[in-house]
């Protein structure tokens, strides 16, 4: 059989299989579909075509890491205009039917990641072994990205898995482990890795051998469920139906890719793939040029590269705060800042073992870290463990751990009420309570029992990293590593630095925060760092709106409709609202007059509904269920009814109060240095809060909208209802000025 090979595949013959190809990317650790792949792919089917000995074809990847991670957003990111994403579209389109349409079977060999475009190559294949471990994922994630499935999987989904796993695959990016898509009918094997894959490989070709080419029409009928509503026409009009309901009440304004799937769909079902796929690369020219798409695919970006753990300092003086005025200890601080930077984290103790601290040690110990836990006493210890115990129990639940790997972690878990193992740990993660003298204390005792050049970092959510730096003897190696809670599902990490904290602290703190899968952002030392300081005003504004006389449903409805995952209220619930009270209070400095703190947190927290936690805030939750908590309601407008409340009906009224206060403080953040780019406090933003991602984040969206508009609407409610809504200095220079808070983002290279 005649040889092809080039630099990101080749093929190879296997007597039993017939022919192997084999897909490898050079210089990227996954495999991804860009111009020069697609080329080499389409170059290579028409090579295989041309072979009249062959009787099969396999393709699976050399890589790894995954099967396909999709279309190389860099080059995607570089079309500017729709017809330039709908040429795209169509090449892509054009290769996968050149593959689908060979006159022999074909076979997709999956592992790990198969997402995206990878996905839309494997259903383009007859036939699909998967290999059963716990990182293999098939998944559609386009939706994410303002954008839809674009290279024929909204048209070759549905006939493989039917028509309403298909909508929840594209719509919901909703992802398959190895088994469900065996379930689905969308894997026709499963193997284990390694020699079994082989084994089943084969059985599987000489399957595919016999039956030849798989029909690509029609549906699959083999529920009951789906020879129900997916054999007729009328049933199939009350998928969509049900379908376009959904998107009406879950799908965010301005977010049109769910709408135009949806219509992608619908179109190939009810006049021809042709016509579906026509359909498909034209909604990619719309979607690409859009607002959402490109707000979303930025974040996508920033978050590639706050994930590598890459810090850029403001100046070059930054990178070397720390070493200035250090004195006759210049040396050490400079060995402890080249620590800092070039030996690996491999050994953590983290201090206090209550929901924060049990949360980092789990993940640490999760991660593959060797973690010591330190807590006051016995009792406070074996509570601590026990919130450990609790979350490896969920962890194997969730598929993350085998039981015998949770157990080998936990068992190797060190465990202290005095300091024993800390004088070998690389970082140390402080988690008390939050009260200032007693975290100095630990901050005493940690410069005592650790080595000089280990990183010490505190959780904190209010305190001054600052003022924990103080009476530190090397208080370059101080800064801030907050995590939110819970800390297995929230995605962010804030590192904070102080002016004292050395430029390779941070560094090392953002690459250590990276490899325990978070999304690490450096952030400046103030009340609240840069969430919190954003959100304060935003929930603040959201109990004002209730004690006003608005709907608690209305006013979650009117954010979760402007993008956000949960409204205000029950963030707050989830939360806690003791919680958020006293980050209320801790902030109410920096605030000053322009924002009073409403007393209803106060007052629902003296009455024990504290949220969640106890079951009642500013709903009842039973179960999985929940109600409007009509007591708390009437307990908070009684004797609150002030100009507070939004006139009737006027829902946009209330986005626009909650919105732009967000707006506002996010600009005053930028203008005190809490970020170094707009980039940094809108990544925090979304990762941290859930802030609509499609618009990009809170000074994205003053860009998007325009600051002098945002100015104006911020001076009109100040002018009716005082002056937490004076907008801040930065804002309205830039409203006069006209200068953007983005100027043109290159778009990143690839690794």
């Amino acid at each position: 059989m005649a040889a092809f090979k080039t630099d990101t595949l080749r093929l190879q013959t296997q007597a039993e299989v017939g022919a192997v190809l084999h897909i490898d990317v050079a210089g990227r650790p996954m495999n991804v579909l860009n111009e020069r792949v697609l080329n080499d792919l389409e170059a290579a089917l028409d090579h295989v075509a041309g072979l009249p000995s062959l009787k099969l074809l396999g393709i699976r990847s050399d890589k790894p890491s995954g099967f396909m991670a999709g279309a190389d957003l860099h080059q995607l990111a570089t079309r500017q205009s729709a017809a330039a994403a709908t040429a795209l579209s169509a090449a892509g389109q054009r290769v996968f039917d050149k593959l689908a349409n060979l006159p022999v079977p074909t076979v997709a060999v999956i592992h790990g990641a198969c997402v995206g475009g990878g996905l839309e190559l494997a259903l383009a294949c007859d036939y699909r072994l998967v290999i059963d471990h716990p990182k293999t994922r098939l998944e559609f994630p386009e939706i994410k990205l303002g954008l839809i499935p674009g290279w024929g999987g909204t048209q070759r989904l549905p006939r493989v898995v039917g028509v309403e796993r298909a909508l929840l695959m594209i719509l919901a990016s909703h992802g398959l482990d190895a088994r469900t898509a065996l379930r689905w009918g969308l894997a026709d094997a499963l193997a284990a890795n390694g020699p079994a894959c082989e084994v089943e490989l084969r059985a599987l070709a000489q399957r595919a051998c016999q039956r030849g080419k798989r029909p690509k029409k029609g549906l699959p009928l083999g529920t009951w469920r789906q020879r129900l509503l997916e054999s007729t026409p009328l049933g199939r009009r009350l998928l969509f139906r049900g379908a376009e309901r959904t998107l009406r009440s879950r799908v965010p304004d301005d977010m049109p890719a769910p709408w135009e799937a949806l219509k992608a769909v619908r179109t190939g079902l009810t006049r021809g793939m042709d016509e579906g796929l026509r359909y498909e690369r034209e909604a990619i020219g719309r979607l690409a040029t859009t607002t959402a798409c490109r707000n979303l695919v930025t974040l996508f970006f920033l978050m590639e590269r706050a994930r590598k753990g890459d810090t850029e300092p403001r100046s070059h003086a930054d990178a070397e705060t720390g070493q200035q005025g250090a004195g006759p200890d210049a040396s050490v601080v400079a060995a402890s800042q080249k620590a800092a930077a070039h030996k690996a984290v491999s050994r953590v103790g983290v201090v206090g073992a209550g929901a924060m601290g049990a949360g980092i040690a789990q993940l640490a110990a999760v991660k593959g870290f060797g973690v010591v836990v330190q807590e006051v006493n016995e009792a406070a210890l074996a509570a601590g463990v026990q919130r450990i115990e609790a979350l490896f129990r969920k962890a194997v639940e969730r598929g993350v751990l085998s039981d015998a790997e949770a157990k080998e972690k936990l068992a190797a878990l060190g465990r202290t009420t005095s300091w024993e193992g800390f004088a070998d740990v690389d970082l140390v993660i402080e988690a008390v309570v939050e009260e200032l003298d007693k975290k100095r204390a630990v901050f005493g005792e940690l410069s005592r029992r650790t080595r000089p050049d280990a990183v010490l970092a505190t959780n904190t959510s209010s305190l001054s990293v600052g003022a924990l730096q103080e009476g530190v003897p090397h208080p370059e190696r101080v800064a801030g590593l907050h995590f939110f809670n819970p800390v297995h599902k929230m995605p962010l990490v804030e590192v904070v630095r102080t002016p004292r904290t050395a430029g390779p602290v941070t560094a090392a703190l953002a690459q250590w925060a990276a490899a325990v899968g978070k999304t690490p952002v450096v952030v400046g030392d103030s009340p609240g760092f840069v969430v919190n300081r954003i959100l304060v005003p935003y929930l603040n504004e959201a109990g004002m709106l209730v004690a006003g006389g608005m709907p608690v449903e209305q006013v979650d409805r009117a954010m979760r409709r402007f993008g956000m995952p949960v409204g205000p209220l029950e963030l707050l619930d989830q939360v806690g609202l003791d919680v958020a009270a006293h980050i209320a209070r801790a902030m109410q400095p920096l605030f000053g007059d322009r924002l009073t703190p409403h007393p209803a947190l106060e007052r629902m927290c003296q009455a024990g509904w504290l949220g969640q936690k106890s079951g009642s805030g500013f709903y009842r939750y039973q179960g999985k269920k929940k109600v409007v908590n009509q007591e708390a309601l009437s307990r908070l407008q009684d004797g609150l009814n002030t100009d507070a409340a939004a006139p009737a009906g006027a829902g946009r009224e209330a986005t626009e109060r909650m919105v732009l206060l967000m707006v506002n403080e996010a600009a005053a953040c930028l203008a005190e240095g809490l970020g170094d780019r707009a980039d940094v406090i809108d990544l925090a933003m979304v990762m941290g809060t859930g802030w609509a991602p499609h618009r990009g984040g809170p000074l994205r969206y003053a860009d998007d909208r325009g600051a002098a508009d945002v100015c104006n609407t911020l001076q009109d409610l100040a002018g009716r209802l005082g002056p937490r809504f004076e907008p801040c200095a930065e804002l309205r220079r830039r409203a006069a000025s006209g200068e953007p808070f983005y100027g043109s983002l290159p778009v990143p290279q690839p690794a």
